[in-house]
């Protein structure tokens, strides 16, 4: 297995392999449970990274400054800055944010690449309810992410409790997690299965063993490929790279019984494609004149929605399928394999979500796009789930993060304990 490239300790998720046993593949239970972000639960503690790039360090801050002053006054954070970093005058500009910035934020120095904390761990608690935090396996070495893989020894001094390296490789904005499942992103099977010498099968009952829950694979399972090569995804299976774009868990928001799931959908969006085609911002910059970029911006749209959308209704009955009520958001996206407009954002959803409560009142933290029309929708939708909407900050911040490939559940991670067009709609 060495030779071939595959991992020999995977061999111990295969009982007696050494005596020639027929046990079969049967992993071992981590003694962890991934922890589920629920909109009627107080949020906790959040990491965020402020990446060395410096075109992004300022909207990073501006977005810590704005979560500083719309979430409850208890929520805390820890900020990863680089080893080096001038702590001192970093303190002095958080304290001037918030009245309870300098009790709320601590820093820690760290080595990573971007401002998107959610991908390189996740948290979990282990059976006795004690917070612990897992690391992938290792992020893809072909990769710019490698960058931002986290050391064991540092991540844990950084933030006081254990780190545990998972058996598997994964970015954590391909898996979701409810109160007893959870949802994996089928590009993240491929790769395992290509990585690990293993069926779909064994790595999906190796996800149910390392979360502690049960894992319900979301996406085209037959379209994923991955590339040993390149060390890529040669073919996705998904909607979108990532699920957190596309699907927002909430849990049973207030007196409601059943969880609720946001989804993606490019149907209602095109109701609205009208208006947001009104937005002459859109259009300016391009090397097209306006009115012939609006044309081809337009035609992108509508195709785009008519390949996503039968993906993201079987994404859809998936979750009604198991136990959630469905509400569908907005959604207009270009095909990034063929987006040559990337001048100005032009990706609009509102998937993207942190979930917790504000006030007391069960709430989904989200970024507008500063298109009135739209981001009313997405808020009448949000309300009609059960959640109370909370602009977290600007359309400015919205656009910004969305031209990296993220959003604010992207920008947040979570620590355990301190914290024709489609016809049809979701």
């Amino acid at each position: 297995m060495a030779a071939a490239g595959l991992p020999v300790d995977i061999l111990t998720e295969f009982p007696g392999w050494r005596h020639g046993s027929r046990a079969g593949f049967r992993p071992r239970r981590s003694g962890f449970c991934l922890s589920a972000a629920e909109a009627a639960l107080p949020i906790g503690c959040l990491r965020i990274q402020l990446s060395p790039a410096v075109l992004t360090t300022p909207y990073a801050l501006a977005l810590l400054r704005d979560l500083l002053r719309r979430m409850d006054s208890g929520v805390q954070f820890v900020v990863i800055v680089e080893p080096g970093a001038n702590l001192a005058e970093l303190r002095k500009l958080i304290e001037a944010f918030a009245p309870t910035a300098g009790r709320r934020v601590r820093f820690a120095e760290m080595s990573c690449l971007s401002v998107f904390a959610q991908d390189n761990a996740l948290a979990a608690s282990t059976n006795d309810g004690k917070p612990v935090l897992l690391i992938p396996r290792e992020f893809r070495q072909a990769d710019h992410r490698a960058l931002d893989e986290l050391s064991i020894e540092k991540a844990e001094r950084a933030f006081e409790m254990p780190v545990v390296r998972s058996r598997l490789y994964w970015e954590g904005g391909n898996v979701l997690a409810g109160s007893d499942r959870s949802f994996i992103g089928a590009d993240s099977i491929a790769e395992n299965a290509a990585r690990l010498g293993l069926t779909a099968a064994e790595v999906t009952s190796l996800f149910s063993a390392e979360f502690g829950l049960d894992a319900v694979v979301v996406g085209d399972q037959a379209s994923a490929q991955y590339d040993p090569e390149t060390g890529t995804m040669a073919r996705s299976g998904q909607a979108s790279f990532h699920l957190d774009l596309d699907v927002a868990l909430l849990g049973a928001p207030g007196a409601r019984r059943k969880p609720v799931a946001l989804v993606a959908d490019p149907a209602r969006g095109l109701d609205h494609l009208s208006r947001v085609m009104r937005e002459r911002r859109l259009f300016t910059k391009h090397f097209l004149p306006a009115r012939q970029a609006k044309e081809a911006i337009r035609a992108g749209y509508e195709f785009y929605a008519r390949e996503r959308h039968p993906q993201l209704l079987q994404y859809a009955a998936l979750l009604e399928k198991a136990g959630y009520r469905v509400v569908g958001m907005p959604d207009l996206r270009l095909d990034p394999r063929h987006d040559v407009f990337r001048t100005v954002n032009l990706e609009f959803s509102y998937c993207n979500v942190v979930a917790g409560l504000n006030h007391g009142r069960p709430s989904a933290y989200y970024l507008p796009w500063g298109i009135p029309e739209l981001d009313g929708e997405a808020e009448r939708r949000m309300r009609w789930a059960g959640v109370h909407p909370v602009r977290a900050s600007s359309a400015r911040i919205a656009n910004t993060l969305m031209s990296l490939s993220g959003g604010l559940h992207c920008f947040c991670g979570s620590l355990v304990g301190g914290g024709p067009p489609p016809a049809s709609k979701l």
